[in-house]
């Protein structure tokens, strides 16, 4: 049977900022994915990306029963891939995530063919915490995969080890993200003011459509992680742009209230920008001072290289783990959890 991937489905269940156009479901930020439940022989998925050179080709995994199956770089610009063989009468749980992030590379996911049918998950309730993690490339889980001075390629990109995939996986989360590698609060990287995360936050997948605004009734998370700073850190000698940061985050933050009063929220910064969590930490001191409640901050330490290595210039899987667990262990402190 044939199955068109559309939003109100009832075979199948797309999790993250998604993108629905003509039957297409795009998958842009990280970790963002498609699950269906399957009874049949095969499935059969047909894939779209941009035209990406290879370093921006956007990798996925499969899952089946929660079990890696499958690893995926999708080197076509259009493709049709099996992604499930199993026994014809049995039923299984297939999920299709994308691993890299929405800056870099989409993919549209099209028609779904099954030998055998999928079955209804109309009566499936998702009762997990809800979060949204928002951050540059440390939450992307850049480079995670690399050598420790290995060259970009966005191959070595994996979202599900970064400290924010690792989390959610221990903690059993509804996870969304809202991560872009090089951007920061105010400026990024290089200092230009143009690409921040503030900036794209407000859309569905700004770098897919620029139009789209995100329905922020669509998911109110439980939680919300933000994690910039690093990008700007190289930049806050600057008293102008350190001002702006300052600034910037006070009115992100009040974004984020007016679009989920009930969340949770969580600042975190210090693996890769030692020394610059007090000046969020002055914003929180700040705005909770003027009755901002439901409001944390957490400095974490600078990543140990001689410990535990370095991928890419960025964290590795080990100081990942290390942070994900510093955030549980701040969490019970503060009964969060």
């Amino acid at each position: 049977m044939r199955y068109e991937a559309k939003k109100d489905s009832e075979f199948m269940r797309f999790n993250g900022r998604v993108l629905y156009r003509d039957g297409e479901a795009i998958l842009g930020y990280t970790n963002s994915y498609v699950e269906m439940l399957v009874k049949g022989s095969s499935i059969e998925v047909s894939l779209r990306t941009g035209n990406n050179e290879e370093v921006n080709q956007p990798g996925l995994k499969v899952y089946v029963d929660g079990e890696l199956s499958d690893e995926i770089v999708l080197t076509k610009e259009k493709d049709k891939i099996r992604i499930y063989n199993g026994e014809a009468n049995e039923v299984h749980r297939v999920r299709l995530i994308k691993i890299t992030e929405a800056a870099m590379s989409f993919v549209a996911v099209g028609d779904i063919e099954v030998d055998g049918e999928l079955v209804s998950m109309k009566e499936e309730e998702d009762t997990r915490p809800k979060v949204e993690f928002i951050g540059d490339s440390i939450t992307c889980g850049y480079g995670v995969l690399g050598e420790p001075d290995s060259e970009y390629t966005v191959r070595e990109e994996d979202g599900e080890l970064s400290f924010a995939g690792v989390l959610a996986k221990k903690m059993d989360w509804n996870a969304r993200w809202a991560s872009v590698s090089g951007y920061g609060m105010f400026v990024e990287y290089t200092g230009d003011p143009e690409n921040i995360v503030p900036k794209v936050y407000a859309y569905t997948n700004w770098f897919y459509d620029k139009e789209e605004r995100l329905d922020y009734t669509e998911f109110e998370p439980d939680f919300i992680f933000v994690n910039l700073g690093t990008n700007d850190s190289g930049h806050l000698g600057d008293s102008n742009i350190l001002h702006g940061f300052k600034s910037r985050y006070e009115s992100f933050l009040y974004t984020l209230r007016m679009a989920h009063k009930n969340a949770n929220i969580i600042c975190i910064l210090g693996t890769l920008a030692p020394g610059v969590y007090k000046y969020v930490q002055e914003v929180i001191d700040k705005v909770k001072s003027q009755g901002f409640e439901k409001l944390y901050g957490l400095e974490l330490p600078e990543h140990n290289v001689e410990l535990d290595g370095m991928a890419s210039g960025h964290p590795s899987p080990a100081t990942h783990v290390k942070d994900a667990d510093r955030i549980i262990e701040f969490m019970k402190r503060e009964h969060l959890i």
